[in-house]
């Protein structure tokens, strides 16, 4: 069956294009459904490439295939991480992995800028989305994968419009086809920007899996490329 999930067959709404986060879980009679609420209050999140689909937000990340044709949403067994946690959450990931399987009656609405999404089981439970753009949506450009070091110690650095402003300083660090990090080669330098979803901690030295991205058409005052933060390789707090 042809993967045709990228884009609703009634509107112009990429699933690819957001990350879908769970806002209510209701059954059939339209009451809410405990065990999922969880879900909502962690924002539960749905995130689609062209062939797989998956979930974080509860204790595991699950992840698995799918098709979409004419309205369904077919949902392949999931596979999951094996971490524990605490109950709520695991329940959680359990019951969210009984729904999100076989055929789901998938509805698209909503606009570009304010999209959902309402997936509805063989029992007449319903969950309901919506959508935020991911950062290849709202920037424009597929992200470039790289590695920076984050100092421990913030710098100050010049900024027209910030006096004695803080900067970030950072270096570009680089792994082997076998993931052994290489000597480094780049200097230490000053980043006049924030790395989205990356909290700095003072001492604290780091070494970030980020995504670059060119934005296509920046603000005027902001920055022409933008960093969001992809996974933390390493922390070192002993000052070294």
């Amino acid at each position: 069956m042809p993967n045709t999930a990228a884009t609703s067959s009634s509107s112009s709404i990429s699933l690819p294009a957001y990350y879908w986060r769970l806002v209510s879980a209701t059954d059939k009679s339209g009451k809410s459904i405990p065990v999922l609420q969880p879900g909502v209050e962690h924002q539960l999140r749905l995130s689609f490439t062209n062939d797989s689909l998956n979930i974080r937000g509860g204790c595991n990340a699950q992840f698995g295939g799918y098709r979409y044709q004419d309205g369904v949403l077919h949902v392949d067994n999931l596979a999951s991480t094996m971490k524990a946690c605490e109950q709520s959450l695991m329940q959680l990931d359990a019951e969210i992995a009984q729904r999100m399987k076989g055929d789901l009656q998938a509805t698209l609405s909503g606009d570009t800028h304010e999209p959902a999404l309402e997936l509805r089981g063989a029992d007449g439970a319903v969950l309901k989305f919506i959508g935020e753009p991911t950062p290849e949506t709202l920037y424009g450009s597929a992200g470039q994968i790289m590695f920076l070091e984050v100092a421990a110690k913030k710098a100050e650095c010049s900024h027209p419009m910030i006096p004695n402003y803080q900067c970030l300083m950072v270096r570009e660090r680089r792994y082997n086809e076998a993931g052994v990090q290489q000597p480094t080669q780049d200097k230490w330098h000053p980043l006049y920007q924030s790395i989205e979803g990356f909290e700095h901690q003072d001492g604290v030295r780091t070494v970030l899996r980020v995504k670059r991205y060119d934005w296509k058409n920046p603000p005027a005052d902001a920055p022409s490329k933008v960093y969001v933060l992809d996974m933390v390789v390493e922390q070192d707090a002993s000052r070294k």
